[in-house]
């Protein structure tokens, strides 16, 4: 049973930091919990270039570094009276730390549900400023934090390898970014994709007619920035991701291994 909920959005180098701090609160309104911490991350002066700080500071400062130019990769929290990981949190990631572009945010159950996550979305896709999004469940809100990075040999599914999308991803890796219209990273309960991967071949046919010919591939829905949102029932998704991981159209599936047979001597 999942404890929390998460979303990652890909390419978006579109996006400002201005921009995304007025997305990080977005998302926290759409989900109606309060920003109690925030920061973004720096290189230390004394240090070397891989040392890197995460620099606390009240919301008001942040949009003042923000618009300084002085934060450009950033961190929203809603934290938790445990003081062990948090309630919810938002990200903006760009290749200014060896990192590459994207959106993460995570949240404890009940607060965030897919209908959430699908209005931010839609609030994103009319500047056009996104190329791949998920909405996934996990154990934990740290868990949906690397599973958006591809860190930390985190995975959602036991049928899935958890080193593949890092080696995809930009940044330090240099990856393909295959994922951005030529690739699937995997099926979740919320996907939105554009026209580059409703084009990909799935068992002799394109995915978006593969998806509408039958009510288990899940339902599709177009809006009006040309981008689709894929929905796929919880559970259907072993099955969906069993096909078009054999399809060859999911950078992390991971094949199930085939039994060994028992060898008796004679």
């Amino acid at each position: 049973m999942c404890a929390a909920t998460a979303m990652a959005i890909y390419g978006i180098e579109k996006v400002t930091p201005e921009r995304a701090y007025e997305m990080g609160l977005l998302f926290f309104r759409n989900i109606g919990l309060v920003v109690t911490a925030s920061g973004y991350y720096k290189y230390r002066k004394d240090r070397s270039e891989e040392d890197i700080d995460f620099v606390e500071v009240p919301l008001a400062d942040l949009k003042d570094e923000i618009q300084a130019k002085n934060a450009t990769s950033f961190r929203l929290y809603c934290e938790n009276n445990s003081g062990e990981l948090w309630d919810a949190s938002f990200g903006f990631s760009t290749t200014d730390f060896g990192g590459f572009y994207h959106f993460d945010a995570q949240c404890v159950l009940p607060y965030f549900e897919k209908e959430k996550f699908i209005a931010f979305i839609e609030v994103l896709c009319e500047s056009r400023e996104l190329e791949y999004a998920i909405f996934y469940q996990v154990d934990d809100v740290s868990e949906g934090f690397y599973y958006a990075e591809g860190e930390n040999l985190v995975s959602v599914y036991g049928y899935e390898n958890p080193n593949s999308f890092s080696r995809e991803t930009g940044g330090r890796f240099k990856g393909a970014e295959r994922y951005r219209n030529k690739m699937l990273r995997m099926v979740y309960l919320v996907n939105v994709v554009n026209e580059g991967h409703l084009g990909l071949d799935v068992e002799g046919v394109i995915l978006r007619d593969w998806i509408l010919s039958d009510e288990r591939h899940g339902t599709l829905n177009a809006n009006a920035s040309g981008m689709w949102i894929w929905e796929v029932e919880e559970k259907d998704l072993a099955y969906v991701n069993k096909i078009l991981g054999e399809s060859g159209v999911l950078i992390s599936w991971k094949p199930s291994r085939p039994s060994k047979v028992s060898r008796f001597l004679p």
